[in-house]
């Protein structure tokens, strides 16, 4: 649920930090391509890692998922151009892929039928909230450390979530 939230709160803060990202990297022009190079690169990665995950393990794809989610998040971070941006959002976006699918399939082999409605009801509830308080969040990020500090604060969450699936997510 972590994981998923890290991603889900990336798709909202974006959209209220793109004005000053735009601001500080003189990219009006590409002002979409953010955007678009995370959407086309975590739809790839939906199918791809999906695949990956049934031959390699969930726990390790969603691990791996995390763990690029939280580089590329550094990297865009100290992007100088809009170029660098562009390409490590893409790069980010195949993380992002990870997360928000994988999390979805684990609850579908963890609990029974009769308690997955349940779970998938308590993972689903992860974009309301990411969709009410990113925004709000991305706002107060941006005006009080820098638009940069959106893709920093990603680190010790995805730590943290990277911690508790290691010791609580069995192997399968």
């Amino acid at each position: 649920m972590v994981g998923l939230l890290v991603a889900a709160f990336d798709y909202s803060i974006m959209g209220t930090t793109m004005p000053q990202i735009i601001n500080s990297l003189q990219g009006m022009e590409y002002y979409a391509w953010p955007f678009t190079a995370y959407m086309l690169s975590s739809t790839i990665s939906l199918i791809l890692f999906g695949k990956l995950s049934d031959i390699y393990g969930r726990k390790h794809v969603l691990i791996l998922g995390i763990i690029i989610f939280i580089v590329t998040s550094v990297l865009c971070g100290f992007s100088t151009s809009m170029l660098q941006l562009i390409i490590f959002r893409g790069l980010q976006g195949i993380g992002g892929g990870i997360l928000l699918s994988l999390p979805f399939t684990v609850i579908g082999e963890i609990f029974s039928p009769r308690e997955r409605a349940k779970y998938m009801g308590i993972l689903g509830s992860v974009f309301g909230v990411a969709d009410v308080l990113g925004p709000i969040l991305g706002g107060v990020i941006t005006d009080t450390w820098g638009w940069r500090w959106v893709f920093f604060v990603n680190v010790p969450i995805g730590i943290m979530a990277v911690t508790i699936i290691l010791y609580s997510l069995p192997n399968f």
